[in-house]
């Protein structure tokens, strides 16, 4: 059994997503990440970044060759296949194998990598566990153990991995502190929410990789989220999605330009090094064509996006490529849902 499952870019929400209740606008990629799994005499799981680990449930208990706290996969597995074999009452040893389009020459393009190999392996482990839940839940379950790995981050990400193209609400984390379990999975999480997308056709997009990934969780550690940040972008996100609903680019546009100068703004606030000098200097191109482009994401200058129709893309792209930045054409899927 293959599962694929994309990358994600946000459009605009970054870091006001955290608080929550807040709003972000988030958007899968083109760029997938994928999940071969199945039944076999012994459990592992192995990637292109590591070799194959071992696994076994002995007695209702995880047991591995490296601790799962080591191993972002590994520890997901553990969770999942923990959740799967308690609803199921079921037990099976599984092998799995992880492979990506969300990184090159073993570096992250800040895709959402981590989100997309959750919500890869929930889909897969369900499956094969024959597990019955629904879409929310999968959505919860594949947060729960995102976060259980790193305490932190709104689940816009994985919100978009799943769901495709996605006006995101972020859950009040303090709570789910205290919820880190799987029961948490069927209870109501306060600020949750998520509201599939459908964009205009004529939108084209594109993005450029610095080559230097960016740490989201350690950009994101200890921010002050001001309120009057925070309210600007839930403003600017709700602009965008009456834009996307109506089909009215311009207003979209100028949301997500907009949304740029909010988290200038509130990057210089906080000291975060939001555009590094290569994207900044990305963006000033961008700004001489007129269109529309912004990091997305944490920052920390490891990606750029930009959105317009297809001849401004084009031209922007060539531009770009002329200054020496790697670029990934149409690198946004813009469907309601993945298929």
């Amino acid at each position: 059994m293959k599962i694929e499952v994309p990358g994600k870019l946000y459009l605009c929400g970054e870091y006001a997503v955290l608080k929550p209740g807040s709003f972000a606008i988030v958007t899968p990629t083109k760029r997938k990440l994928w999940v071969e799994a199945k039944e076999g005499a012994k459990g592992w799981v192995s990637s292109a970044l590591f070799p194959p680990v071992s696994f076994s449930w002995e007695k209702g208990a995880f047991a591995s060759s490296v601790p799962p706290e080591c191993c972002f996969s590994l520890f997901a597995v553990k969770l999942i296949e923990g959740f799967c074999r308690r609803l199921t009452q079921k037990s099976l040893t599984l092998q799995i194998e992880i492979g990506s389009e969300l990184q090159e020459g073993g570096k992250k393009l800040g895709f959402g990598s981590s989100a997309a190999m959750v919500c890869a392996l929930a889909r897969a482990i369900c499956l094969l566990y024959g597990a019955q839940i629904k879409e929310e839940e999968m959505l919860k379950l594949s947060i729960l153990a995102h976060f259980s790995w790193q305490k932190s981050g709104s689940g816009g990400d994985v919100a978009a991995c799943l769901l495709g193209p996605v006006f995101y609400s972020s859950f009040d984390r303090n709570w789910l502190l205290k919820h880190l379990s799987f029961d948490a999975v069927f209870k109501s999480w306060p600020g949750l929410f998520a509201q599939k997308l459908a964009f205009p056709s004529s939108l084209s997009s594109l993005a450029l990789w610095t080559q230097h990934p960016a740490s989201t969780p350690s950009l994101i550690s200890g921010i002050d989220l001001p309120l009057k940040f925070v309210r600007r972008s839930n403003e600017l996100c709700l602009r965008a999605k009456e834009g996307i609903e109506k089909e009215d680019a311009e207003a979209l546009f100028r949301a997500i330009r907009s949304s740029r100068y909010n988290l200038e703004s509130f990057s210089r606030l906080n000291q975060i090094p939001l555009e590094g000098r290569g994207v900044r200097h990305a963006l000033k191109i961008a700004d001489s064509f007129e269109i529309c482009a912004k990091t997305s994401g944490a920052g920390g200058g490891d990606c750029a996006l930009a959105i317009g129709n297809e001849e401004e893309c084009s031209k922007l792209s060539e531009s770009w490529k002329r200054a020496g930045f790697r670029i990934l054409s149409e690198v946004l899927s813009l469907k309601e849902e993945n298929e």
